[in-house]
């Protein structure tokens, strides 16, 4: 990236506040002269206001202009009511010129969401496109001291989108508006009320993960935060023309603030002692275009942004942490234990289970039984009583797609009774999951490329209903809707097997 302008920016009111940091990020804290607020801050309130005017500045610009909210917009991805050429050839017309370059360069280019192989790339490559665009935000408000805000959903305090962003006719708060949000976040509502729980707003499982990468049938960080929490925010958020489909997500003022959250909780999973990121030449070497605070193009590789360092950033607040202050001695990463083979337990048989509006169930049949199980007993029953302390079990949901956005989170239950539960979060329960990033993106992108693979660590849940005798001697896996999912979405889980690993 090209030298970024330094900022000098005071936190005032925390020298005295005798708070302190979880060990290794402090000193990046000390070293950088600029901090993003929480936006519910006091000093977020002030960045809001003036991202605000900065976004109403930004949509004045000429779609040409790579400061403009349009440039920024389609860099993400391209909406899917046109294609990138289609753009390309609308906004720049038939003649060269360095913007026109610069969009066939960046635009379409959001990773992770498109090619599958890219997935890897998830944080890093948002890490720069929320970076590059806060320096643009800079430049446009001539404001060297500028600072994203970033919108804590993760607290119960902040589950509704703030209020901010639904003030649609107010002169300042009016260009964070859009309409193209589901009911409940417009109307000021927990965003989860559109169909899903607060559970499906805690960063806990991406930073419960021990390794960044998925390992056998363990999702890893980056996998587990990008389907998960990540995608269950756009799914709450926005339609499927805003927030809740991957080309037009950008266009919601919303989604920077959402992304700046995204860094944290990268950055706070970082701050823990073991967690690394990956260090293959292929992750660390790839490189990305993005404009420049100028306008122009410049060349980003993924190892400068494997911290907040290049960006000379940090944030008042990681997760798990208090706010910034004094830096601790430092500690040594712990050694991160070899990963064990996976076993397979038991798998569906056929082809592709269809999802829609109705409960489905489908029978898991058992794989080779281990040495020691006992007649009858039920394959993940037998595997409990044979466990040894470094191993866990898996629910795998292999090859999951939609051919639209289903607009809605589908819960997953282990052995759970006839019918739909009463109670959606009972003993029985294993997790959600969404389709943000499983579907496939008009004509630009490969339709056949978008099927997805997830798990979930069932080693206590299946432990719980053995110890209840509820575990079934034939199991069955039921995926329920949490709400009636669009009509045109036709939603598939290639198969779904249990693992021990």
């Amino acid at each position: 990236m090209a030298e970024l302008s330094r900022r000098h920016l005071v936190v005032s009111g925390l020298a005295g506040a005798g708070a302190s940091l979880l060990p290794g990020s402090i000193n990046e804290a000390n070293a950088a002269t600029s901090i993003r607020y929480n936006l519910a801050s006091a000093n977020g309130q002030v960045m809001l206001k003036k991202y605000a005017q900065a976004v109403k500045l930004m949509m004045a610009l000429p779609k040409s202009d790579p400061r403009s909210w349009t440039f920024q917009w389609y860099t993400h991805a391209v909406p899917t009511n046109t294609t990138k050429a289609a753009q390309i050839s609308a906004i720049f017309g038939p003649n060269p010129s360095p913007n026109k370059t610069l969009a066939m360069a960046m635009w379409d280019t959001c990773q992770a969401h498109f090619i599958s192989a890219n997935e890897p790339f998830f944080c890093p490559w948002h890490r720069m496109y929320v970076c590059y665009f806060e320096e643009i935000i800079r430049s446009v408000l001539n404001d060297p001291k500028f600072t994203l805000p970033y919108w804590n959903y993760t607290s119960p305090a902040a589950y509704a989108v703030p209020k901010e962003f639904r003030m649609q006719n107010d002169p300042l708060w009016g260009p964070l508006f859009r309409p193209d949000r589901n009911p409940t976040s417009n109307a000021g509502q927990p965003i989860f009320a559109f169909g899903g729980s607060a559970s499906d707003m805690s960063a806990t499982p991406a930073l419960s993960e021990a390794q960044y990468l998925p390992s056998g049938a363990s999702a890893g960080f980056n996998q587990t935060l990008d389907f998960g929490l990540h995608g269950n925010i756009h799914v709450f958020t926005g339609n499927s023309v805003g927030m809740g489909q991957v080309p037009w997500a950008a266009n919601d003022p919303i989604f920077w603030m959402h992304h700046c959250n995204i860094d944290r909780i990268w950055a706070s999973w970082n701050n823990v002692a073991g967690h690394t990121n990956p260090t293959s030449a292929s992750w660390l070497n790839k490189t990305f275009v993005f404009a420049g605070p100028d306008g122009k193009g410049v060349k980003a590789v993924v190892k400068d942004y494997t911290n907040t360092k290049k960006c000379d950033y940090q944030y008042d607040r990681l997760l798990g942490s208090q706010l910034v202050v004094s830096a601790p001695q430092s500690v040594a990463p712990a050694a991160v234990e070899a990963v064990v083979a996976p076993v397979a337990v038991a798998k569906t048989q056929g082809g592709p289970i269809a999802l829609g509006a109705e409960p489905v169930r489908v029978n898991v049949q058992a794989a080779a039984p281990p040495p020691a199980q006992t007649p009858g007993a039920s394959p993940l029953s037998a595997r409990l009583s044979t466990l040894p302390d470094n191993r866990r079990l898996y629910l795998v949901l292999s090859d999951f797609k939609a051919n639209v956005q289903p607009e809605t989170l589908y819960r997953v239950y282990l052995d759970l009774p006839d019918g739909s539960p009463s109670d959606p979060l009972n003993s029985n329960y294993v997790g959600s999951f969404n389709f943000f990033a499983a579907v496939a993106h008009g004509e630009d992108h490969d339709h056949a490329d978008m099927a997805r693979t997830f798990s979930f660590d069932i080693t206590d849940i299946a432990a719980n209903l053995d110890a209840g005798g509820k575990l079934k001697a034939e199991h069955a896996v039921t995926i329920v809707p949490a709400r009636a999912p669009a009509a045109d979405a036709k939603p598939v889980v290639g198969s779904i097997s249990f693992v021990e690993q």
